[in-house]
C-alpha cells in the first residue's frame, strides 16, 4: 500500500470511529434524558371552590400516594369567578365547583369534560358566638347579614333564594354585606363586621373540630340539595386521573371526614 492509499484509509477509519463514538454518546444522552424524565414533576392545576380549602389538601395527600411526581397547586375562589377565569384562558386542569351550574356551563362550551357530582353540602345561618338570636328577623338597627356575591358565589345565590322563599329578603336586603366567598363571610361574622351570615356547614370545621368563634343558628331548608360538581378542563393526563380518584372510596371517605355528604 502506497502512502497515498494509507492516508486515505486512515482518514476513512477515523471518520467511522468518530461516527461510532458520537452515536454511542447520543444513545447515552438519550438514556440519561429518559432516566431524568422518569422522576420529573408533573403539574396539576386545580381551581377549587373556597369551601374546599381544607378537604382539598387532604385529598391531595391521598392522591399523591399513587402519583408521587404530581405537583398539585390549588386556586381557590367563588365558583362563578373561577369559571369566568377558565373561560378567559386561565390555566386549570380541573375545576371543582360548589354547584353544578358553572361546571355545566363550561361543559356546554366544550371547556370541561369527564364531569362528576362528587359531594353535597348544607347551608347554615351563623351569628355572633355570644348571641342567642334565632333568625335574621332578630337583626337590629345597623346590624349586618353577610352572604356571598350572588353572581359568583353559589352560597350567596343559595342564601338569596332561601331568603326569598321564606319571605325574608325584603326585610334584610338593606342589611346585606356581600363577600367574595364563604370564607370571607365566616371571617366577617368572626370579626364582628357582620352579626349574621350564611356559610356552608363544612366551613364550621377545621381539622375536624367545630369552631367556637361563631354560633350556628340554624340550617337553611332549601328546596334543592346543594350539589358539588367537578370536571377536567384540560387534556392533562393527571386531570383525568384526579377525576377518577374523586370517584374512589378513599376520596369519598375523606369528604365524609370533612362533613360533606357523598
Amino acid at each position: 500500500m502506497n502512502i497515498k492509499h494509507f492516508v486515505a484509509a486512515s482518514a476513512t477509519f477515523a471518520v467511522v470511529l468518530a461516527g461510532c463514538s458520537n452515536s454511542g454518546s447520543s444513545d447515552d444522552n438519550k438514556k440519561s434524558s429518559e432516566s431524568s424524565n422518569d422522576g420529573q414533576k408533573q403539574e396539576l392545576k386545580i381551581s377549587a371552590a373556597a369551601s374546599l380549602g381544607d378537604v382539598s389538601k387532604e385529598l391531595e395527600k391521598e392522591f399523591k400516594k399513587d402519583h408521587k411526581n404530581a405537583d398539585v397547586t390549588f386556586n381557590y375562589g367563588g365558583s362563578g369567578a373561577l369559571r369566568e377565569q377558565i373561560e378567559k384562558g386561565a390555566p386549570a386542569d380541573v375545576f371543582m365547583s360548589a354547584n353544578t351550574k358553572d361546571v355545566d356551563k363550561l361543559k356546554d362550551e366544550n371547556k370541561a369534560h369527564d364531569t362528576y357530582k362528587y359531594a353535597h353540602n348544607q347551608l347554615v345561618l351563623i351569628g355572633d358566638k355570644n348571641s342567642d338570636d334565632a333568625s335574621v328577623k332578630d337583626l337590629k338597627g345597623n346590624e349586618k347579614l353577610a352572604i356571598g356575591e350572588v353572581k359568583t358565589v353559589p352560597a350567596g345565590k343559595y342564601a338569596k333564594q332561601y331568603l326569598e322563599d321564606q319571605g325574608l329578603y325584603n326585610l334584610v336586603k338593606d342589611k346585606l354585606v356581600f363577600a367574595k366567598d364563604v370564607k370571607q363571610v365566616l371571617n366577617y361574622v368572626e370579626k364582628g363586621n357582620a352579626q349574621m351570615g350564611f356559610v356552608y356547614e363544612t366551613d364550621l370545621y377545621t381539622n375536624n373540630k367545630k369552631t367556637d368563634k361563631v354560633n350556628e343558628i340554624k340550617k337553611a331548608d332549601l328546596k334543592k340539595p346543594i350539589t358539588y360538581e367537578a370536571g377536567a378542563t384540560s387534556d392533562n393526563k393527571l386531570a383525568k386521573e384526579w377525576m377518577d380518584f374523586l370517584k374512589s372510596d378513599k376520596a369519598k371517605d375523606i369528604l365524609k371526614d370533612y362533613h360533606f355528604e357523598v
